[in-house]
């Protein structure tokens, strides 16, 4: 991407076939023009919003159903399934940090989205091909063999073709999912106040395009899989996958292409290490930041010919500050680079480990709420396999469907959001982009969270009750009794699962916004084993003497789901209490602390550091 090069192509040119593959062999045009390019904004987000669609609705088609699919059509068994699933599903969650590491450091985002693409059309292939190929599969198994354990297991040569398509999609998961994002963002001019409300926007609409494709999957694909054939379920999304994949090649000739700039993890461990090196050393003017940043190490922040946000010196953590210290003059070279890069650190170097050492703590309380969004999903799905699938007097649909709820709500309340409550709060408080912070978006998120766990408890008892009476552990209530609690979740996800998808992609530095979304994703993975973890913590705590489960129960009629339910309610409390913790002593990005100080007035020898070498304790 740094190669090669063209020039800046018109609105109305037309790109054909020769100059796509120009584009794409020289990394997606990736010399200095391309760079330079102007942000073109929506126009050049066109081409590329069928990828999100085309991706969310590939991977929840197989990936959602999974255990379904590995029980009925390779007659696992269910331990056997869910720990395939599990494994899966832990390599798909953290392999966009081994695709964020290459996008940021050696491919770029349009390569590694590109690869990723491709990755993900051959995964789909592949398992097609598995789903429809009867040499690929074991013959089908009859509810009665199942039930005396008589079916045909899957052959070695079976499971691996399986296995090499799952292999692949995890492929194609580290490759689009920590880099879609990012390169629609790389369309926009920060700078450029229309495009920084576009790209508030842009964040909303992502992810509202995404949840709709992914209740399309979870209500035509899962229905076609189930009633039809799993084969067409798996082919209209790797079809859709093909055209997605042309349209964004179209729009290689208008993309702004932001080259990779190195290892992003060298330069954290320079700084940790050069602080280290120089602790016993004094900062200058300790109670101003203002004219300590003078007197630090601070060139221009460069960025490959593109625009870089640049950071202003914190107190916070100071102790990292000392790593800009110059001890010696031989330290910067004649053209303002460090001699020795683990030694000296520049302030924008030392700022930018600051954004990433703040934003953990936020992290965090994403990572419990999406403990919570897991439990929640899990046991919806449970409670629907026990009552009435009907819709209408002979459709009925299958469980894994009534989770489209919650998909769907988030899709519909998202424009609602962007179109009504951001405008009405932009006018109230008279401020920019949004409206509402972004903390203050996830905050809410938390709150309406709980909420929804509080609705689903007084749901559960009343399901409880039914299927008590009617015998058998099922209920004759209707399954979208459920609806109401995946509604308010949804809602909860408009505001949280948004609101931290933007908050990492502003606030982590502007070069690791692909380890941004990477870290997004991180957190569904690691809640996945939480909740788990979760679930073994309350079982231990209820259970009774005598017994081997608590609340939670294979059989959930025979638990208390509705207690647990209301624990999760509590949990989401108290993470909403930490999160306002952390909220109260987060820094937004480049935000300076009120001070009545002077400004310092800048000079060439003030930026050059040299009176730090005085300050030895």
């Amino acid at each position: 991407m740094c190669e090669g090069g063209r020039p800046e192509a018109s609105m109305s040119s037309r790109p054909g076939l020769s100059s796509i593959a120009e584009e794409v062999a020289a990394g997606g045009g990736g010399g200095a023009e391309a760079t330079r390019r102007r942000p073109r904004g929506w126009r050049a987000v066109a081409f590329i919003i069928g990828v999100y669609a085309a991706c969310s609705m590939a991977s929840n088609s197989f990936v959602t159903p999974l255990p379904s699919y590995l029980i009925t059509r390779y007659n696992m068994k269910g331990n056997a399934a869910t720990n395939v699933a599990n494994i899966f599903s832990g390599a798909f969650n953290f392999s966009p940090v081994v695709g964020a590491f290459v996008a940021d450091a050696l491919w770029g985002r349009f390569r590694t989205l590109l690869f990723g693409m491709v990755a993900g059309i051959f995964a789909m292939a592949v398992i097609t091909l598995s789903a429809t190929i009867h040499q690929l599969k074991p013959p089908p198994c009859s509810a009665l063999e199942q039930q005396a354990g008589t079916c045909v297991g899957s052959s070695a040569l079976q499971r691996a073709v399986l296995y090499v398509g799952m292999g692949l999609l995890v492929v194609a998961a580290g490759g689009t999912n920590p880099t879609g994002l990012p390169f629609g963002a790389d369309q926009f001019d920060e700078s450029d106040e229309r495009h920084k409300e576009g790209l508030t926007r842009y964040y909303n609409w992502y992810y509202a395009i995404a949840m709709m494709a992914t209740f399309l999957a979870l209500t035509v694909l899962v229905y076609l899989q189930v009633k039809v054939s799993w084969g067409l379920g798996f082919a209209i999304p790797t079809v859709l996958m093909l055209v997605a994949f042309a349209v964004f090649l179209f729009g290689t000739a208008v993309y702004v292409y932001v080259p990779p700039e190195g290892s992003i993890f060298s330069s954290v461990a320079r700084v940790i290490v050069a602080s280290c090196r120089k602790w016993r050393l004094r900062l200058p003017h300790p109670d101003d930041v203002r004219w300590q940043e003078e007197l630090l190490y601070n060139p221009p922040a460069a960025g490959n010919g593109r625009r870089v946000f640049k950071l202003r010196l914190t107190s916070e953590l100071r102790f990292l500050n000392k790593a800009a210290i110059v001890t010696d003059a031989n330290e910067i070279r004649p053209d303002g680079s460090p001699a020795r890069p683990w030694q000296l650190c520049s302030v924008q170097q030392v700022e930018e480990v600051k954004c990433l050492v703040k934003i953990i703590p936020v992290w965090i309380s994403g990572v419990v709420w999406f403990t919570v969004l897991t439990e929640m999903i899990n046991y919806t799905f449970l409670q629907a396999l026990t009552m009435d699938l009907h819709m209408g007097r002979s459709f009925t649909i299958p469980p894994v469907s009534i989770l489209a709820v919650f998909y769907l709500s988030v899709a519909l309340f998202v424009p609602v959001y962007d179109l009504v409550i951001a405008r009405a709060s932009r006018r109230l408080t008279k401020a920019g982009g949004g409206g509402i912070t972004l903390l203050q978006r996830q905050g809410a998120g938390l709150v309406v969270g709980a909420l929804a766990f509080v609705i689903a408890a007084a749901v559960e008892s009343r399901r409880r009750r039914s299927a008590l009476g009617h015998g058998g552990g099922t209920s004759p209530l209707s399954v979208f009794l459920l609806a109401p609690q995946l509604a308010v979740m949804g809602v909860s996800g408009a505001f949280s699962m948004v609101g931290q998808m933007e908050f990492y992609n502003t606030q982590f530095p502007d070069q690791m916004r692909t380890l941004a979304n990477a870290a997004f994703y991180c957190a569904q993975g690691v809640s996945s084993y939480l909740a788990t973890l979760v679930v073994n913590i309350v079982n231990a705590r209820t259970r009774r003497h005598g017994e081997s489960a608590g609340w939670v129960r294979d059989d959930i009629s025979a638990g208390r789901l509705d207690y647990f339910y209301y624990a999760m309610a509590v949990l989401g409390a108290a993470n909403f209490v930490y999160f306002l913790v952390c909220a109260y002593f987060y820094r937004y990005k480049g935000e300076q602390p009120d001070s009545h100080a002077p400004e310092p007035a800048r000079d060439s020898a003030s930026t050059s550091g040299s009176e730090a070498a005085l300050l030895k304790t």
